[in-house]
C-alpha cells in the first residue's frame, strides 16, 4: 500500500510538473524549439508529439498556441522573415532602393541556409504574420518611392520576391537531399550530358563543363541583378 501512495504520489508531482511547464509556454518558445529541431534532425522530426517531448510537456499544450502543424510551420518562417528584417535595419538607406533589393536579397539567402528545412517546406506560403507584413511594408514602399506607378510597384516587388524566394528554396530543397543525392544531381552534367551523342546533342555537349561549374550563387545574383536593371528601365525619367 505505501508503495502504491508513493508510486501515486509521484505521478501527481510530474502531472502537476507538466501542467506548470506548460502555464510557461509561449508561441516565442515552441517556435524556438521548433527552429533548433528542425535545424538539428530536418522537418521530418518536426511533430506535435516530438515537439511536445523537447518542450517536456504533452503535445496537447502546443495546441493552446497553435491550431495545427501548418499553423507552427508557418509561424516558423515568419520568425524567419522577422530575422532577416531585424538584420537589414542597421545602416539601411531606405532611399537607397538598389541597395534595400540587394540586402533583402543577401539575407535571404543567408537565412535559407540557415534554416533549409523550413525554408523548404514554406517559400511558397504566405505566413502573413508579422515578420512578412514588415519585410512587405519595407520592399512596396522601396518601390513606389522611385516613381513607378501603383501596376508597376506590385509587378517588380512580386517579380523580385517571386525570383529569390524560388531560387532560395530550391537551395533549400536540395539541402534536404542529403549529401549522396546532391552528388547524383550535381555530377549529372559531367556524367551525362558530357556523353550524350554529339550528332543529337551538340549543345548540351559542348556546354557540359561550364554546366557543372556554375553555381546556385552565381544564379541568384544574376537574377537579382536582371530584376534590378528591369526596374531601371522602367524607372520614370
Amino acid at each position: 500500500m505505501g508503495g502504491q501512495r508513493a508510486s501515486s504520489g509521484g505521478r501527481a508531482v510530474a502531472a502537476r510538473a507538466r501542467r506548470e511547464r506548460a502555464v510557461a509556454l509561449s508561441a516565442e518558445l515552441i517556435v524556438d524549439r521548433a527552429l533548433e529541431l528542425t535545424e538539428r534532425e530536418g522537418s521530418a522530426a518536426l511533430t506535435m508529439r516530438r515537439l511536445g517531448e523537447e518542450l517536456g510537456v504533452d503535445p496537447t499544450a502546443v495546441y493552446r498556441h497553435f491550431r495545427d502543424k501548418d499553423d507552427l510551420v508557418l509561424a516558423c518562417m515568419d520568425r524567419i522573415i522577422d530575422n532577416a528584417y531585424a538584420s537589414l535595419q542597421p545602416g539601411l538607406d531606405p532611399g537607397d532602393w538598389r541597395a534595400v533589393l540587394r540586402a533583402v536579397a543577401q539575407t535571404s539567402w543567408a537565412m535559407c541556409e540557415a534554416h533549409p528545412a523550413i525554408y523548404a517546406l514554406t517559400f511558397y506560403r504566405v505566413t502573413g504574420g508579422p515578420g512578412e507584413r514588415k519585410m512587405v511594408e519595407l520592399l512596396l514602399s522601396t518601390l513606389a518611392g522611385t516613381g513607378l506607378p501603383a501596376d508597376r510597384t506590385v509587378l517588380y516587388y512580386r517579380a523580385f520576391i517571386d525570383a529569390i524566394l524560388g531560387v532560395c528554396g530550391m537551395k533549400a530543397a536540395t539541402h534536404s537531399l542529403g549529401d549522396g543525392l546532391q552528388e547524383k544531381d550535381g555530377s549529372a552534367w559531367t556524367r551525362i550530358y558530357a556523353v550524350l551523342p554529339q550528332a543529337e546533342y551538340p549543345a548540351a555537349r559542348a556546354h557540359a563543363q561550364e554546366l557543372a561549374a556554375v553555381t546556385q550563387r552565381e544564379i541568384y545574383t544574376t537574377i537579382v541583378d536582371a530584376v534590378i536593371r528591369l526596374i531601371e528601365d522602367a524607372l520614370p525619367t
